[in-house]
């Protein structure tokens, strides 16, 4: 169980919050809000409580709240729809079930919860399913955290949960710990029929080669990154799409297929985040900027092109104080002197670093108190969210700091087509080219996927007669079972094996090299770029054998598992 730090702010809005039946913690964001849930949890089951619900807005953050519950030995299970039937049905066993509000409306409890955390409370209105959920389950305790409760919520808010109390961002002990920018993914997913035309698009793109394959890309990327009428624009302009997707037209223009599915989303974010000063919204096609500034209203303004009308009274507009919100194409990105922003939306994922790093620039300047947000909308199970998780990595790999942590990228890319992959590798290790077969997916499109499952951790691979073979970085034992000829190791070979950060390489035998190594990951938490370089005798011929493990090492097994591929070279290695 890991030791988890208890700040005075915490303690101090525990008490409070266990002194009332119904009780609501406002605190910034990045100050420990669910290590308070996680204390207000086990007090309630350390005096019978038999099961707790708590809701969070979106799969990324159920998983990520009951991963932070178990490390404080709560037994929290994770609940959403991206689960199987059978991890459902345990989950919603455990005495703490962490659920998305949609999965709980949709299947319902076993039991009725004897205590309620809402997670993000704020959504607790209108029809959002966040409401139905705690209209329906009124248990006798209640807790609810949120970084901001809109004025215009408030009393709501109290008469479904309980009293708020509010702990400033201005306190110094809190500020301590305050994050400066705070990164949040809202998904936006397509419904049935969306999600039908996304997937024939897909399958005509696997099909297709040349020149007809990069335009169904685009038209994938435009219709999932942007909105089904930047795709209608572009086949009512283009005689070249128009002739590509004829037969398509009635799912293209299927009114259950919305002119842009982000929007509800964008509404949702502007909502929770309503006190802010200013707002920018990147959108990459003019038809759907125009779109969303239309949605808005007065209180929005355009930022487009110089050919869709004058800059500088645009530039006026976004200076206007009347003006709150801005929605900008990529002119927006570049070096036009815009107002401070403390909210930025980033609708169209792009994965270029440059653009990347541009977008974040405009929240990243010193200007005035309290936190900053960068929010992304991004389309799940699609290549939009590949493209959220692609521009995460490259600005890492970059050195850039990514705003979103390790363990909500690794989320991200269980939401990515990127799935597929891993569930694959779950079942067996394979060769990329048994991965592409078995993913209906062609070589380059696995290769990339595989690429960012190793650069984030949850892929690995061995060296084999065969060439690489891959394997979920979980599912190692499988590899030891199906490959053992090439993780047994000589234990009288030498090997001489280097990594990135060593002053100098590891020479010797398998001994030696497996206890140096060790310590170095004991001393460095991480090894990444292990190169391995064995000499092999064969037919009286010394050959050099080298090996690349390019993922990053911070498990004491998957050490142990390159340790072995490298010493047992000598057995199946061919020049």
């Amino acid at each position: 169980m890991k030791r988890i730090e208890r700040r005075r702010y915490q303690e101090e809005a525990l008490e409070w919050a266990l002194r009332h039946e119904g009780a609501v913690i406002c605190m910034p964001t990045g100050t420990g809000k669910t290590v308070i849930a996680g204390l207000w949890i086990k007090n309630i089951l350390d005096r019978g409580g038999r099961k707790v619900l708590v809701l969070e807005p979106t799969r990324i953050l159920v998983e990520q709240t009951s991963r932070v519950f178990r490390e404080m030995g709560i037994p929290a299970k994770p609940l959403h729809g991206s689960l199987s039937r059978g991890l459902r049905e345990e989950a919603r066993k455990a005495r703490v079930v962490v659920a998305t509000p949609e999965i709980i409306v949709s299947e319902g409890l076993e039991e009725e919860p004897d205590a309620l955390v809402v997670d993000e409370c704020h959504h607790t209105t209108g029809q959002d399913p966040y409401r139905q959920v705690v209209e329906q389950v009124r248990p006798r305790r209640r807790l609810g955290l949120s970084a901001f409760i809109p004025p215009s919520r408030r009393g709501l808010i109290e008469r479904s949960i309980g009293v708020i109390r509010c702990w400033s961002w201005r306190d110094e002990e809190i500020r301590r710990y305050m994050p400066p920018l705070v990164a949040e993914v809202y998904e936006a997913p397509l419904n049935h029929e969306e999600m039908g035309l996304y997937r024939t698009l897909e399958k005509m793109w696997m099909m297709s080669s040349g020149k007809e394959r990069m335009m169904l890309g685009n038209s994938i990327r435009w219709y999932v990154r942007d909105g089904a009428e930047a795709l209608r624009e572009t086949y009512r302009g283009s005689i070249s799409i128009h002739e590509l997707l004829e037969g398509l037209e009635e799912k293209l223009f299927s009114p259950a297929v919305r002119p842009a599915h982000k929007l509800e989303h964008l509404l949702r974010v502007l909502d929770d985040h309503e006190g802010f000063r200013k707002a920018y919204i990147f959108v990459d096609r003019v038809v759907i900027a125009r779109l969303i500034r239309d949605r808005l209203g007065d209180d929005a303004t355009l930022l487009i092109g110089r050919r869709h009308g004058n800059i500088a009274a645009r530039l006026e507009e976004v200076r206007s104080r009347e003006k709150r919100i801005v929605v900008s194409t990529s002119v927006g990105e570049e070096g036009i002197d815009l107002p401070e922003a403390d909210l930025l939306v980033v609708w169209s994922q792009v994965a270029s670093p440059l653009r990347f790093i541009q977008r974040m620039g405009r929240l990243l300047r010193p200007g005035q108190g309290g936190q900053k947000y960068l929010v992304f909308i991004a389309t799940p199970d699609t290549v939009d969210m590949d493209s959220l998780v692609d521009g995460l990595a490259t600005i890492e790999r970059l050195g850039v700091a990514t705003p979103v942590s390790r363990e909500v990228l690794e989320e991200l890319i269980m939401m990515s087509s990127r799935r597929r992959i891993l569930e694959a590798l779950e079942e067996r290790p394979m060769t990329l080219e048994e991965l592409a077969s078995a993913t209906g997916m062609d070589q380059q499109r696995a290769r990339q996927a595989v690429r960012s499952l190793l650069e984030a951790g949850l892929a690995v691979y061995i060296y084999t007669d065969r060439g690489r073979i891959y394997a979920a970085r979980h599912g190692i034992e499988k590899l030891y079972d199906e490959y053992r000829l090439y993780l047994t190791p000589n234990r009288e070979l030498e090997a001489y094996i280097t990594f990135d950060g060593a002053s100098q390489g590891i020479t010797g035998r398998y001994d030696r090299g497996w206890s140096r190594l060790r310590r170095a990951l004991s001393r460095h938490g991480v090894l990444r770029n292990i190169h391995g370089y064995v000499k092999i005798i064969k037919a009286g011929l010394m050959h050099l054998a080298r090996y690349r493990y390019s993922y990053p090492v911070s498990e004491a097994e998957v050490l142990d598992m390159i340790i072995d591929n490298i010493y047992s070279a000598d057995k199946w290695f061919r020049r």
